[in-house]
């Protein structure tokens, strides 16, 4: 069983106290909340690098689209569509709604 470590006022001792019931169960609980935080932490830097790095590759994709000199319709309609996309990944990226990509 855990203890906790009790600190008398006045003398200054201090002492090894079991922890209750209570207190082993919120212990525990509390321990199962990280491993849940520090998944979730996981997740979401994952997925800041997953929109940061589309980012770079959005720049030289839309690059691309501009040096064209006359696209064609399904050309305008594809970069419409990956703008839309692009636009929301940074909308994630400045609001930190990183648990997902798309």
């Amino acid at each position: 069983m855990a203890d906790k470590f009790v600190v008398n006022a006045t003398t200054g001792e201090m002492s090894a106290v079991p922890l209750s019931t209570e207190e082993l169960a919120q212990l525990q609980e509390d321990e199962s909340q990280a491993g849940e935080r520090a998944a979730v932490d996981a997740t979401r830097s994952a997925n800041s690098s997953t929109l940061m790095s589309r980012a770079v590759t959005a720049l030289t994709d839309n690059a691309t689209f501009l040096d064209l000199a006359t696209p064609t319709n399904a050309q305008v309609v594809n970069q419409v569509e990956a703008l839309t996309r692009q636009c929301s990944a940074l909308i994630r990226l400045q609001l930190r709604l990183l648990d997902a990509v798309e």
